[in-house]
């Protein structure tokens, strides 16, 4: 047995008596997962349209909330499960560590990513995923924002992915003024059990209390009809806490913390690269730390004032243990927000007036000692969005103005930028609208990791990389232009009276400008300058249907998305910029067979790439669900999933290849869930 086999077996090797111990609790225990109810419909006797009322709340065609009724009936263990229903979001990096967002293919560190408002950091090593930790089981809604307009945070270049976690009051049920949750499970593929518990209720009838812990250990995951991927065993752990008045006297608070953590033996140098199975391990830890306080008013009996004012601190670790190695970043920022909606003179107005502010300072330490220089970035962003409703036409109307301050090893670059967006949306007949955007945003950080800037010199050069189209000129902050148009239809009564029907289109286009780079840092090497790079952009169409009746329900996603340079030619991946993927459909379906049996499909059929130097292969997955809710007992619920059931061996396009390798994804999956909720 070698070295790293040896570590293998000291942080990750459970007793078989204990794993029997979890088997039986399996049987005996475990949370409820909640189940959708039956999809509520018109009663309608014949096939009619949907009549669309074109107002200032209307105007959000490019925003999309990803379907947690989907997330938990698969058994959603991590970020990658989360988006799995979702085309146009895709998740590389095979294990864990290295998993990676790209939506739209713009990757994740060119977002605006938040957790209950907190903006999540920059990327903190060259070789690490940013797709980071939470529990799937905490979330209350996912919400995606392809395109930046004016009021959805700083830095959101290629839009912005928004999470937000449950409330005790979420939980509870009807009546009751306290519950608890418990939930154990198995996954085959890389023999792993997830357990977790809760406890919630209503202190004095009126103050939220939310307790959640959740564990996971994983051995090495095998790949599909093939071997155990070397390095992707881990442990995860989460701890949330949350306390919440909700609508008293207009009022509702939220003050939450959570800690969630990654460890395990992973590779360090190309973690996220290829595949070697004979690489040297590392034991590493990742943390997410983050405090929320979140306050909303409502002033009863007017609309004019809808006010929210968030304040958050937000820390990310990574440590290497067997090297000695930490980096770190320690983000803080918050915002406040008004909304005032009025009519006037038969129109309707939604206004949007506000502020935020983010701070991040990163560093290095090796051994203990820190190396180099502080990393540090401060952004004070003003903001106003105006969406109005005038008949059959909504207009949506903002800018932004962001003032920046970043720190590039020994130099401070300062300086403030407007951003504007607009939006306009048009009912062409009962049932049809059609609507077009055009957004901006600007960012001042860059897409390198702390760890580099770390590194960087104390009087780096900028825009002096030959060959680049920045050469001799001002160096200048990040920019994106995003336009957008599409067509959205729905109706109701298509095939069986009470049945529900939509189905829309777009049509994108995102340029990324002056994307800030640095010169040297690979390899040990210090940063001695910095410039802005050629473009990058992501052009494309997106189709998304559903049809549900009482029943059964069924989504179908399709995405089209070229991800090139500005000459046209297709961008290999390319860390913390973007990936080419090909087209990607995904179908699916959910059936209420009875009262207490649920059954899913889902199935992804991805295209093969073949454009210049890429070629890569595409694939197809079926999935499979089941949910059993037995008569008699309530609360009690088990669940069966299969992913990959024809165990297909696949590497998601999304992956980074290094030479003929690449990391391939899970085979077939078999999980077995059971809870209990009280």
């Amino acid at each position: 047995m070698g070295k790293a086999d040896k570590k293998i077996e000291e942080h990750m090797q459970e007793d078989r008596s204990c794993r029997l111990a979890k088997l039986l609790f399996t049987l005996l225990v475990v949370l409820s997962v909640p189940v959708s109810r039956a999809y509520g419909a018109p009663n309608e006797s014949s096939f009619s349209l949907e009549k669309i009322s074109v107002t200032a709340d209307s105007l959000e065609a490019g925003k999309r909330t990803v379907s947690l009724e989907k997330v938990r009936r698969s058994q959603s263990r991590d970020i990658k499960d989360v988006f799995a229903a979702e085309p146009s979001v895709t998740v590389g990096g095979g294990a864990r560590s290295a998993q990676r967002i790209y939506l739209r293919g713009v990757e994740g560190t060119n977002l605006n990513i938040t957790i209950d408002g907190a903006t999540q950091g920059r990327n903190l090593f060259q070789h690490r995923g940013n797709a980071g930790g939470i529990d799937p089981d905490l979330l209350k809604s996912v919400v995606v924002a392809p395109g930046p307009v004016a009021d959805n945070g700083a830095g959101a270049l290629g839009g912005s992915i928004a999470f937000e976690t449950v409330d005790a009051q979420d939980l509870l049920y009807p009546g009751r003024s306290s519950g608890f949750m418990l939930k154990n499970g198995y996954a085959t593929v890389d023999d792993s059990w997830r357990g977790s518990a809760a406890a919630y209720g209503l202190v004095g009838g009126w103050l939220g209390v939310l307790a959640h812990v959740s564990a996971e250990n994983s051995g090495d995951y095998r790949a599909g009809g093939g071997e155990d991927v070397h390095g992707s065993a881990g442990k995860d752990r989460d701890y949330f806490l949350k306390l919440s008045v909700l609508d008293k006297a207009g009022h509702s608070v939220r003050v939450s913390a959570e800690k969630n953590t990654n460890s395990g033996l992973y590779r360090w140098g190309a973690g996220d690269a290829g595949y070697d199975e004979s690489a040297t391990l590392y034991y590493q830890e990742s943390e997410r730390e983050t405090y929320v306080f979140d306050h909303r008013y409502r002033m009863p009996g007017s609309r004019l004032v809808d006010w929210r004012f968030n304040l958050y601190k937000n820390n990310l670790y990574l440590k290497n243990r067997d090297s000695g190695t930490e980096t770190e970043s320690e983000g803080t920022g918050g915002q406040v927000r008004n909304t005032a909606l009025f009519d006037l003179a038969g129109t309707s107005h939604r206004l949007t007036v506000g502020a935020d502010y983010y701070s991040e300072e990163g560093t290095h330490r090796n051994q203990g000692v820190q190396t180099g220089t502080d990393n540090k970035a401060e952004n004070l962003g003003f903001f106003v969005r105006h969406r109005m409703g005038i008949g059959p036409v909504g207009i949506s109307f903002g800018a932004r103005y962001d003032d920046y301050e970043t720190a590039f090893g020994g130099m401070m670059v300062s300086g403030g930028e407007w951003s504007p967006s607009a939006g306009v949306e048009l009912e062409l007949s009962r049932g049809l609208t059609a609507h077009a955007g055009y957004g901006e945003a600007v960012r001042s950080t860059g897409i390198i990791p702390v760890q580099w800037l770390a590194n960087a010199s104390a009087t780096p050069t900028f825009n002096t990389q030959t060959g680049k189209n920045s050469y001799g000129k001002p160096f200048e902050p990040e920019r994106s232009l995003q336009r957008e148009i599409g067509l959205r239809y729905s109706g109701s009564g298509l095939v069986a009276s009470g049945d529900n029907f939509s189905i829309t289109g777009t049509l994108f286009k995102t340029k990324i400008n002056n994307l800030i780079m640095q010169i040297g840092g690979t390899q040990g090497r210090p940063v001695s300058g910095f410039y802005n790079d050629d473009p990058v952009i992501s052009s494309g169409w997106e189709v998304r249907g559903s049809w549900s009746s009482r029943s059964f329900s069924s989504t179908l996603g399709y995405s089209h998305v070229d991800t090139e340079d500005q000459y046209g030619n297709p961008l290999a991946i390319t860390r913390r910029k973007g990936a080419s993927t090909g087209d990607r459909m995904i179908w699916d379906t959910r059936w209420r067979a009875s009262g207490n049996l649920i059954f899913g499909y889902t199935l992804t059929a991805v295209g093969a790439i073949k454009k210049g130097a890429l070629d890569r292969p595409g694939y197809v997955l079926h999935d499979l669900q089941a949910e059993w809710l037995p008569e008699g007992l309530d609360g009690v619920s088990f669940s069966m999933v299969v992913n990959n059931l024809l165990d297909r061996r696949y590497s998601d396009q999304a992956s980074i290849e290094s030479g003929d390798t690449v990391i391939y994804e899970p085979g077939r999956d078999l999980r077995l869930v059971a809870s209990y909720r009280f």
